[in-house]
Parts: structure tokens; sequence; C-alpha cells
């Protein structure tokens, strides 16, 4: 089979100014006898040399499309007039006729399109059979924005997702349902919230493949002074959450058991405040702003606290800890999409004071939670798996049945 593929972002083996692990693998996933042939916008722009070890490494032909002109000019010259626009900028951007020309004579047999914005790119390839990943549905995210306090107490952020929200859900609704073209999301309430903004679109969950595994595998037994780790910046999807956290655990009444038993290393940048209020209340605290590694960086704690408030689709934080064997105590937010259960092989949180209730068992029946952690581990490794989830999205293109999920 030859796929022809065309992207917003150039795939990298991490995010590199935006989500391009995805379909990079993805591509190391798939059946190294299907062709592709990738066409890419580059937007989170990757120098020549990393294109050029991409497609080594993927064994792929890759092609740069150059930016339209028109968007650079816009968005450097006229960005504040983008709220005028009845759809996300991004959204405008058309194959021209000479590139559209030079994809249908490569002759693929399908079209894969990577990115939500390029609705209009799949529509002049409407005569292939096509597979869309979005890879979540960005309308919902503003209506989830839309609908917490504390997201829309920011004037700024309070306006931008209102001028957003509805730019996006009129992209959605134009969505091409024909036939011939299947969607692939890493949310499976982002494949429900799309169905109702498209009836009759084919819309897939597939779960997200987890990304890099430490080597050898990290064995699962919890320091005697258990260390935990928070990772990412500290932004508006862990602030809220995140800041209860701290005032929890600098007022709670064992907080002389959890200064015996814990350590606490806060892995990104912007977590300087909190890591002086843990400090000056007792606690054993780091802060590493940038870790060249980070996958034998995460693999030297023991657990993963999450806190995560707001968003969509599939947090890759979360399915990197537990991939490498750290028990993850998270929000529903944290553990949506991700094939792991409460009490089995994860720990999930409904309000923050429950997270000191759980690290005070934890300490005590230590045994039981690094059991929690091997099935987390081992459920990760089995269904997100990289070639099987591949798999399921290749064959849309061949009209075979999947099963979402």
């Amino acid at each position: 089979m030859k796929v022809t593929m065309i992207s917003v972002m150039m795939p990298a083996a991490e995010n590199i100014r935006g989500t391009s692990a995805l379909p990079y693998h993805l591509l190391a996933g798939r059946d190294k006898s299907i062709e592709v042939i990738l066409y890419s916008y580059n937007l989170n722009r990757l120098s020549k040399e990393q294109i050029d070890s991409v497609a080594k490494e993927l064994n792929i032909k890759i092609y740069i499309l150059p930016v339209p002109w028109w968007y650079v000019f816009f968005l450097r010259f006229f960005s504040p007039f983008r709220i005028l626009l009845n759809y996300p900028i991004a959204n405008y951007i058309n194959l021209s006729s000479l590139q559209l020309d030079t994809i249908i004579n490569d002759n693929p047999d399908a079209i894969w399109i990577y990115g939500e914005e390029l609705s209009r790119v799949s529509r002049q390839l409407k005569d292939f059979r096509r597979v869309h990943t979005l890879p979540d549905c960005e309308s919902l995210y503003y209506y989830r924005m839309l609908g917490r306090c504390f997201a829309i107490r920011n004037k700024k952020r309070f306006w931008s997702s209102v001028f957003m929200y509805p730019k996006y859900l009129n992209m959605e609704k134009q969505f091409d349902i024909s036939s011939n073209i299947h969607y692939h999301l890493v949310g499976e309430e982002d494949v429900n919230f799309l169905r109702e903004i498209c009836p009759g679109i084919q819309a897939h969950f597939f779960r997200h493949p987890h990304y890099q595994l430490a080597c050898p595998a990290k064995l699962i037994s919890f320091s005697s002074k258990i260390k935990l780790l928070i990772a990412g910046q500290y932004n508006l999807y862990m602030q809220q959450d995140v800041d209860e956290l701290i005032s929890c655990l600098c007022r709670t009444t064992s907080k002389k058991e959890l200064l015996a038993h814990y350590s606490i290393t806060f892995l990104g940048k912007g977590w300087e405040h909190h890591v002086e209020r843990l400090n000056n209340a007792g606690y054993e605290t780091h802060h590493i702003k940038f870790a060249p590694n980070y996958i034998e960086e995460i693999c030297k704690y023991d657990i993963q606290i999450t806190p995560i408030c707001i968003g969509t689709g599939t947090k890759g934080k979360v399915l990197d800890a537990i991939a490498n064997g750290l028990l993850v105590i998270g929000s529903w937010y944290a553990l949506e999409n991700i094939a792991v259960e409460h009490k089995a092989s994860c720990m999930q949180y409904n309000n923050i004071e429950e997270i000191v209730d759980i690290l005070n068992n934890i300490y005590k029946k230590k045994s039981i939670y690094e059991a929690m952690a091997e099935r987390g581990r081992e459920s990760i490794l089995n269904k997100h798996n990289n070639s099987i989830v591949a798999e399921k999205i290749f064959s849309l293109f061949q009209n075979r049945s999947v099963i979402n999920g």
C-alpha cells in the first residue's frame, strides 16, 4: 500500500513546538511494507538535519510544502484581526494546483491528513480514500474552558475562548462526511462531541500510543523516602488544582508524617513559588527546570502527581509516567482516555484533599501500590502500543472493521 500523508507538523520523536510526536510514533508503528510519502508545512520548524533524520528513522520520503505567503503576512501584521474570521486561520490553507497535481501523480492508494485545520486540503482530495487525524476536537476544549470559572477569570483568556469556540465549531460543522473519509481522535469524549456537531461523521477513538521507554525498564520498588514528581509547566492546565494541593500539603494535620516519608520534585518551568512554599513548610523539595533526557529523569521517581484540571484528548506526560513504571495519582482529566482503572492501575482523585489521604495510605502499604504501578505499566504497554494503534488506523484505508479504543 502507498499512502500520501499531508501534515501541518513535521513528525518528531518528541513534541517540538506542537503535537509532532503522535504522527511520528504512528508512522514508526506501521507495517513496514506500507510506503509513505509525507508532505509537511513544518509549522513546528524542524531543521533540515532534523527532517533528514526523521526521514531515515521512519523510512519515508519527505517533501516540504511552503507555508502560504498570506498566512505569514497575516500573522505578522494583522494577527489581532483573526477575531473577524469565521474559521481558524490555518483552515484557510489550500493546496495550489501544482501541489495538488504532484500529490495526485504520486498515485497513492490513500491519503492521510494530520491536523484538524487541514479540512479544506482533505476536500481537495475527495476522490481518494482518506483518514483525517485531528487529533483532538478543539471546540470541545473551548467548550470546557468556558464552563470552568477558574479558566475564564483572566479576561484575555475568556475573550480568546469566546472568539475561538465558534470558529472551531463552524469549521467542524463543515467537515466532509462522505463515505470515503474517516476521522481519528485520541479522546473518547472528543469523538462524542464531534458526532454531535457533525451528525453522520465517521469518527473513531483510538488510544494514544505511548512514546519512549527506559532501557532497561525501571524496577518498580519505592524508595525508603518516596519520591514524588510533578511534571510539566505551571500553566492553566494545572494552575487551580496544584495551587490547592500545595495549600493542602502545607496545612494538613498529617504534615509531620508526609515530611518524613516523601520528597517532592517539580520538573518544568514556573514552579519557584511552590518550591519556596513547600520548603518553608519543611518539605524536602527540588526543582529541575529542564531535563536533557526526560525519560531517564522521570524514572528516578516513584509516583507522579498530575493535577490537571482542564483539557481534552490524552495527556502524553501521564502516558510517559505510567509506561515507565511510575504510579500516577491524577484527576479525571489527567487519566481521561488512558487504559487504567482507579485503585487497580492508578489512583484518581475527585477533590484535592483526597491526595493527602492517598499519600498517607501509600507509605503504609508500599507493596500494594508498587503492584498497582506494575499493572498500570502492563496495561499501557499492551493497549497503547504504537503498532496496535497504527494497525487500526491503516485498517481504515482498507475498509476493514476496527474497534474503537
